[in-house]
């Protein structure tokens, strides 16, 4: 095993967007080698409560039998902001190998407090009821939105859409969403696996995650509206309840999971035609494009095949366009095209390419012509149409031997191509079987045993289908075989982002791991399971003092990381070990 230096060093700065007047937050700067020397920038718009707290991480691979290693460093800051405004914060300053390397700059923006901490207050007074516990939210806490970053373009103009949540909150599951198409041709953008960002919204923070991002190119003039988005999710809201510990102070209040229905805002685009003095090679193309047209022989014989590809490069509604209009001589035999697409969506719309690719045959000998293929687009950065036009083609066909009728024309062409010269088959001159005259297979003893043999497979199918069909209708059994796989599922992705050092998202994914597992294996819904509810039902299941203990020390650790992330005696791996042990003595108990 040795050591890879890396091959370009990087030092990396991350902090959140944005924070409240009084909030604490973390300044994480990461090297990927290790530092001779390390040198945070100045920070005088924050107030310094602790740091640097220096910390190591390690990763392996192992390609072609070879193992190699690297490591991370991160260096740690806690501050507090004490004043509203946008604060740009400088670049740290790594030494490694002698050389000095600098980190990016961030820019935190600050929001007075008060706003958002006041609103969840009031809901908690006004909340008050004859339930021992409760919800407290109130109306703008979580929502979702459909956000365009155009409402006027041309008609065929690519436009984006953005099906993003807010949230106060955290969120602990999000159904399915999807955008209606409503007069759009429409095509799904793929983003990363979507995580949870602090935004500033109307002076208020809010943690944001995109869903959804689609390219979006209508098909019509006029104005086009988007119906509202419906998503469901969970949301973990804090709960207020008359009978309070000594750590509620601490630890925060206790959360559930809430099930809430969304829907988003309707959106409308106002939709230009295009002008109306567009030439005749003009199919609906907008866009900015390239044209590349070639054969691949200009001299042959006469049902010799020959290829010619139309090429259509660059951005814009590239999936919509039409082969272009050719006219072709004659004597030329013409088969559709073959139509190759090779495209990429971005957030600078769909770009790539679509090829065009016709087979040609010439049936007599002579000089042929195809005349300069046209074609043309509207360019909506010029706002003006234009034309390409490919070079003309020359063909020069000389008469084939006559015993060429028996040519087969093979090529990536349509199923009306035909062999020619093979329509009389050979006669057969190898050994063959017969049959003996008279002789069924109906009534035969082989009949009967393949009779009794598929009718005592087709009761056994029945007896076994039934089975599952029972098993899979008794709900609590079927979550409780598949608690086991779905914490194991949840445990390795929290393994990776130990192996990552992402501490919030690791402990996030500890407790969902915890309790997706014990909502399975008690069958209860995860908005009634609670910390009371788990240990009252593990002890009506006769479970172990010990393994309750083990419960209840993990759920405070992951909850105190959440809330203190930076704090002292937090140990990740710890965690994950006795994450590990519980769920593997719990199934050993809960059978």
């Amino acid at each position: 095993m040795r050591s890879a230096f890396p091959q370009s060093v990087q030092v990396t700065a991350q902090a959140p967007n944005v924070v409240e007047v009084g909030e604490q937050f973390q300044i994480d700067f990461a090297v990927n080698a290790e530092p001779s020397n390390f040198i945070a920038p100045e920070i005088h718009d924050f107030r310094l409560l602790y740091g640097p707290s220096t910390g190591q991480s390690t990763s392996m691979q192992i390609i072609n039998g070879k193992s190699t290693v690297s490591n991370s460093y991160t260096y740690s800051y806690v501050y507090q902001a004490t004043k509203p405004g946008k604060y740009l914060i400088g670049s740290a300053e790594a030494t490694v190998g002698g050389k000095k390397y600098k980190s990016n700059s961030l820019t935190i923006e600050v929001v007075g407090s008060g706003s958002s901490k006041q609103q969840a207050q009031s809901s908690q007074s006004s909340g008050q009821s004859s339930s021992q516990t409760e919800p407290v939210s109130s109306d703008g806490n979580v929502f979702v939105r459909v956000l365009l970053d155009r409402k006027n373009v041309y008609q065929g103009e690519y436009l984006t859409a953005t099906i993003k949540i807010y949230s106060k909150y955290s969120i602990s599951a999000v159904g399915n969403v999807d955008l209606s198409d409503a007069g759009f041709f429409k095509q799904e953008v793929t983003i990363p696996q979507p995580h949870m960002e602090r935004e500033n919204v109307n002076g208020q923070i809010y943690g944001t995650a995109v869903l959804k991002k689609y390219i979006l190119i209508p098909q019509r003039s006029g104005t086009i509206t988007i119906p509202p988005v419906d998503l469901e999710c969970n949301v973990q809201m804090p709960v207020q309840s008359r009978s309070r510990g000594i750590f509620d102070d601490f630890f925060g209040p206790s959360v559930q999971n809430v099930p809430m229905k969304l829907k988003s805002n309707a959106v409308s685009v106002s939709i230009k035609p295009l002008p109306g003095n567009a030439p005749s090679s003009f199919d609906g193309a907008v866009g900015r494009f390239t044209l590349d047209a070639n054969v691949n022989k200009t001299s042959l014989k006469t049902n010799d095949a020959i290829t010619l590809k139309v090429t259509i490069n660059g951005s814009g509604n590239i999936k919509l366009i039409n082969a272009p209009k050719i006219t072709f001589p004659t004597d030329f035999d013409s088969y559709d095209p073959k139509i190759t697409l090779n495209t990429s969506d971005a957030n600078g719309g769909i770009t790539g390419s679509k090829t065009f690719e016709y087979l040609l045959i010439p049936r007599n000998p002579g000089q042929f012509n195809i005349s300069p293929i046209t074609f043309s687009y509207f360019d909506v950065a010029a706002n003006q149409y234009k034309t390409l036009t490919s070079k003309e083609f020359s063909f020069d066909v000389a008469k084939g031997a006559d015993n060429q009728t028996g040519n087969i024309i093979t090529s990536q062409s349509k199923e009306d191509v035909k062999f020619l010269g093979k329509d009389i088959r050979f006669i057969k001159i190898k050994d063959f079987k017969l049959l003996k005259a008279n002789s069924y297979f109906f009534g035969s003893t082989f009949f009967y045993v393949i009779y009794i043999l598929g009718f005592l497979v087709f009761v056994l199918i029945v007896w076994f289908r039934r089975r599952i069909i029972k098993q899979n209708a008794n709900v609590a059994y079927v979550r409780n075989r598949r608690a086991d796989k779905f914490a194991s599922k949840r445990l390795k992705q929290a393994k990776s982002y130990l192996t990552t050092n992402e501490k919030e998202m690791f402990f996030d994914e500890v407790l969902k791991a915890v309790w997706l597992y014990l909502s399975d294996k008690l069958n209860i819904s995860l908005a009634e399971l609670s910390r009371d509810t788990a240990l009252e039902l593990l002890k009506n299941k006769n479970i172990d003092e010990e393994i309750i203990q083990m419960f209840n020390q993990l759920i405070d650790n992951c909850e105190f990381a959440r809330y203190a992330p930076s704090a002292p005696g937090v140990s990740m791996q710890d965690d994950y070990q006795r994450a590990i042990d519980l769920i593997t003595k719990l199934q050993q108990k809960l059978k």
